[in-house]
């Protein structure tokens, strides 16, 4: 089993690596505010997301924003996903229309992280109750799942080999961490 562990483990590490490599960071896109928006809006409305992930982190002026779905000109949150405004220690702000939002230029794999990093750091209230389980698990999925994820669709079937192997990587050590087997 020994073996085994230290063979995923340098395949994760590999691929890690490729996949950072061969994405490349992600493409700074930047649009306008279509409307003004007040320091507790949740719903950002702008002329166009093309450019930007479907989850992450945007700028406008100083303020960074977390966001987790997108339409073509909207960003948003959900009950489990919220939006949060005035993550990464800036504060929520008003702005005006026409101001710019951006992305955070990063390698993809951080992007995908940095929502769930920022929900488990800054949500609090009741809301919280939903959002940091679901963001955590998710966290843990997209170092998972996301190291194969640049090598498209035609290979779909490795990273779903790569997934089996993550869950029994996952339950091998709960096992042996909770006093089961010795490996």
């Amino acid at each position: 089993m020994g073996k085994l562990f230290m063979f995923a483990a340098f395949i994760f590490i590999v691929l890690s690596i490729a996949s950072n490599i061969m994405s490349g960071s992600t493409d700074l896109a930047r649009t306008p505010l279509t409307a003004a928006i007040s320091d507790a809006d949740t719903t950002i409305t702008v002329a166009s997301t093309t450019g930007f992930p479907g989850v992450g982190i945007l700028v406008i002026d100083e303020e960074r924003i977390a966001y987790s779905s997108t339409t073509a000109t909207e960003f948003k949150g959900s009950i489990s996903q919220p939006m949060l405004r005035g993550t990464q220690s800036t504060e929520a702000a008003a702005h005006s229309t026409g101001a710019k939002v951006s992305t955070v230029t990063g390698y993809l794999l951080n992007t995908a992280a940095e929502y769930h990093l920022a929900v488990l750091s800054d949500s609090a209230g009741l809301q919280a109750f939903i959002a940091k389980p679901t963001a955590f698990f998710q966290l843990l999925g997209s170092y998972v799942f996301m190291p194969m994820a640049f090598l498209g669709t035609d290979l779909e079937i490795l990273t779903l080999l790569w997934g089996v192997v993550g869950i029994g990587m996952t339950v091998a050590l709960l096992l042996s961490l909770a006093g089961g087997r010795r490996v």
